[in-house]
């Protein structure tokens, strides 16, 4: 198992396995719509950053940003690691950890042990030297 220490000052958000979708279009018709499910997950990851940020007394970052984020799986079945996307939209719809998830520049996602009773993620957010590339 991979253990990365946060970095001093860092935000930790638990997000519970609902609150991470890969699948974010639906086919409608003629066009792609967003699936309710990845609103769902996105409205509740986005609740949760706001919350953590308040409670830490985050205050919004300006710069390059790093994330570590565990996954932890409730079952053996295959995935897709599509969640990224989902996950930082919903923080950036947060409107309290970052400006913009392009601000995201270095990001290290990894798979700890199946966990049905504790599945789904850590995101771990911090600022980085603002002279990273």
């Amino acid at each position: 198992m991979i253990t990365v220490a946060p970095p001093p000052g860092a935000l930790v958000l638990r997000l519970p396995w609902d609150a991470l979708c890969s699948d974010n279009r639906k086919y409608l018709g003629r066009q792609f719509i967003l699936s309710s499910e990845y609103r769902g997950a996105k409205n509740l990851t986005a609740a949760l950053a706001l919350k953590a940020a308040r409670e830490f007394r985050w205050q919004r970052l300006e710069g390059p940003v790093g994330l570590h984020v565990a996954i932890r799986e409730p079952d053996r079945r295959k995935r897709d690691l599509n969640w990224s996307k989902q996950v930082k939209d919903a923080i950036t719809q947060s409107e309290a950890v970052w400006w913009d998830d392009s601000q995201v520049r270095w990001e290290l996602w990894w798979f700890e042990p199946q966990d049905k009773t504790n599945a789904g993620a850590t995101v771990t957010i911090f600022a980085l030297d603002s002279n990273f590339p």
